[in-house]
């Protein structure tokens, strides 16, 4: 070290003072006057450093040597007050781009300018401020990256990726871009673009670390949101990129993936401080919160960290009515929940109505902690009426973990609720998930039921859920196999038919193997009747049947659309288009999708049309229903309650009006039907319907 140096870092600063106007009347070594100001200012010594400092450019100012501006401008990234640093350094920067237009404007916006500005801050704004300049990189939200190619007092010149040789004001180019480096991910996307997919593809951590240092607008941050800028015109789409980046970031050190954004950690800071600090941001929602500390977690920790539970207390400060999330936070920080500490909180973030519980349950990202919260709720001094309500109102998952947990805590509740699902049919999901949940238990249905379980599965599973559909189908497929042969070898073939025209609506009836079950009853049947002709009924055939009169209707729209309405359409477009941009023209768009939506809707009807036939009045007779017949049913058990249902075609049906599409669930329920048999109708298990009158409508003629 060297004697100014050895000087200054042991604190003899009357030698110093000594030995420094020494060096300036010798050999002067700028270098190491920067040290000694670095030492003392790190020391407190501001006074003394800027002393010194003021010294060196009243004695070496007039020398207008190389090495006193390079120290000059050293020092302008130490000091914040120095009148003399700071003329000194303009007059440096002068001297030094004496042909560079825009550079008044520049030391005024940076402040240099200013007497008594803050020298280091403004140093710093004027060197970013010089990065504009001929040559120079910069990124626009429009128009992309661009390189500036002539600057003067008022405006720039800037080739864009997306607007080659745009003029631009100056003072609208420092307000709506931000420079780039040449080295920038940005800039190596546009002039070599297949030097930055291949670092991408093959070295995805480096691509990380250089991407969060030049995120453009978070330094440190990443989201989504950024990508367009780097991968614009890329192999990978910014979907796919994000993905990779996030994958990334879970497996590479210093980064925590916090699902919207990916995060640069800084190692100066200790992990209960990061998650304080979440904890404590104002005006970010709680479910926010609870999405960061977990990624956190997962990013940083393979075990509980020590202390985490400590921080509870700074939740307890937070006021939200996110009461859902602040459980979770809570149940998060205290280890899933297994801290003694949380049970001193978790009463006071519980709901006591069922309405609140439910959008509680709806705040909680995790699914074990939305079973701890419900077995607490069940658990607790909640009113009885409010944990039946909630358990209506449950998601199937979570219903079977609540009714698991009730047959252990209250099985009273548990068959108070199970009694009132399986005396609502109607309420198809929560009637099949009842029949389920008890079967699956073997447990003793009510007598009326357990006569004709796999009966009431096969008919309700076409109106449930997919999921529902799925489990039940398994149920029947499974340990109630022999009950379900047994079931379909009982019933007769109209309905083992209908069962199966059924289920061919299902995707998942069909991928799980019930059609196939149901088919190869039928199969059996048929293969033990060869030689019985079965006279197929005429709805039967793929042809659809409606009146001549709503036929040639159908047929007169076809023609208007095909002569009129398209042409009109197509007349739109080319007016929409007339209006400039089709980028940004709003009438285009809507005319194009006009057109398409027509165009469509004629396509469609031209295929109808080849298969609608006239009702058949010869094979339409009052003894069985059919396609243009009228049905009278009447309310089976003594009820005076009639209803008059007419059975047509596509085009004549008016649901409104009592005229009902013979493909509906409704029109299938009746079809085949004669006086005297009893039809339940779809959507209404509760009762049943027997017909007692069969005319021909109108709409057929002879």
């Amino acid at each position: 070290m060297s004697k100014i140096l050895d000087t200054a870092s042991v604190g003899d600063y009357d030698a110093l003072t000594d030995l420094w106007l020494e060096i300036l009347d010798g050999d002067v070594s700028y270098d190491e006057m920067i040290g000694v100001f670095s030492i003392l200012l790190n020391n407190g010594e501001d006074d003394l450093a800027t002393e010194l400092l003021e010294l060196t450019i009243d004695e070496k100012e007039t020398e207008n040597e190389d090495a006193f501006s390079g120290f000059l401008v050293k020092a302008a990234d130490f000091f914040r007050k120095s009148e003399p640093l700071r003329k000194s350094l303009i007059e440096v920067i002068r001297d030094n781009n004496l042909m560079f237009q825009p550079l008044e404007q520049f030391l005024k916006l940076s402040g240099l300018k200013k007497e008594n500005a803050d020298v280091q801050s403004s140093w710093r704004v004027f060197n970013s401020l010089m990065k504009y300049r001929k040559g120079g990189y910069l990124y626009h939200g429009t128009f992309g990256v661009g390189q500036i190619t002539r600057m003067s007092r008022s405006h720039a010149t800037i080739d864009f990726q997306k607007a080659q040789n745009h003029d631009m004001k100056l003072n609208v180019v420092l307000e709506s871009t931000r420079p780039l480096a040449s080295s920038s991910l940005a800039v190596l996307s546009w002039k070599n673009l297949e030097e930055f997919s291949r670092l991408f593809r093959e070295c995805p951590s480096k691509f990380l670390e250089r991407l969060s240092v030049e995120s453009l607008e978070n330094p440190g941050e990443i989201c989504i949101q950024d990508l367009p800028a780097f991968f614009s015109g890329s192999e990978f789409t910014e979907g796919e990129a994000w993905k990779i980046l996030r994958k990334t970031a879970a497996s590479t050190e210093g980064f925590a993936d916090l699902g919207a954004r990916i995060v640069l950690l800084d190692e100066k800071v200790e992990f209960l401080e990061r998650v304080k600090k979440i904890i404590n941001r104002r005006r970010e929602p709680a479910r926010e919160k609870v999405r960061e500390v977990q990624a956190l977690l997962k990013s940083c920790c393979s075990a509980f960290p020590d202390g985490l539970t400590d921080l509870l207390d700074d939740v307890r400060s937070i006021s939200s009515p996110e009461t859902g999330s602040m459980f979770e936070l809570c149940w998060i920080l205290s280890d899933r929940g297994k801290e003694e500490e949380f049970s001193d909180i978790k009463h006071d973030l519980m709901e006591s109505t069922a309405a609140r519980g439910e959008r509680a349950l709806g705040e909680i990202l995790s699914s074990a902690c939305r079973k701890d919260y419900l077995d607490l709720f069940f658990s607790a001094q909640t009113e009885r009426v409010e944990k039946v309500r909630l358990l209506s109102g449950l998601r199937r998952s979570l219903w079977e973990h609540a009714a698991a947990f009730l047959e252990e805590f209250d099985p009273e509740l548990l068959s108070e609720c199970i009694g009132d699902y399986l005396s609502k049919p109607s309420e198809t999901d929560r009637f099949l998930w009842t029949l389920t949940f008890l079967a699956s238990r073997g447990d003793k249905l009510d007598d009326n039921l357990a006569d004709n379980q796999t009966g009431l599965f096969l008919d309700n599973l076409i109106f449930s859920s997919a999921d529902t559909q799925k489990k039940v189908i398994h149920l029947l497929t499974g340990p109630l196999k022999s009950k379900l042969n047994s079931y379909l070898s009982s019933i007769d073939t109209r309905k083992l038919s209908n069962y199966l025209d059924s289920f061919n609506s299902s995707a998942t009836a069909l991928n799980e193997g019930l059609c196939l079950i149901v088919g190869r009853e039928i199969s059996r049947r048929k293969s033990s009747s060869i030689g019985k002709s079965v006279k197929k009924r005429f709805w039967e055939s793929d042809a659809l049947f409606s009146s001549l009169g709503a036929i040639e209707q159908r047929e007169s729209d076809a023609l208007r659309l095909k002569q009129t309405e398209i042409p009109a359409a197509a007349e739109a477009i080319g007016e929409a288009a007339s209006h400039g941009d089709l980028s940004e023209n709003a009438e285009y768009a809507a005319a194009i999708e006009k057109r398409d939506l027509l165009l469509d809707r004629l396509n469609r009807w031209m295929k109808e049309l080849q298969m609608y036939r006239v009702y058949p009045p010869d094979e339409i007779t009052s003894d069985t229903v059919s396609p243009g017949i009228r049905v009278q049913l009447q309310e089976s058990g003594g009820a005076e309650t009639v209803q008059t249902i007419d059975v047509v075609g596509p085009l004549d049906a008016d649901p409104e009006n009592g005229r009902i599409n013979y493909m509906a669930p409704l029109g299938k329920a009746l079809l085949g039907k004669s006086i005297g048999d009893m039809v339940v109708l779809p959507g209404d298990d509760s009762r049943e319907w027997r017909v007692t009158r069969l005319e021909r409508l109108d709409l057929v003629k002879r």
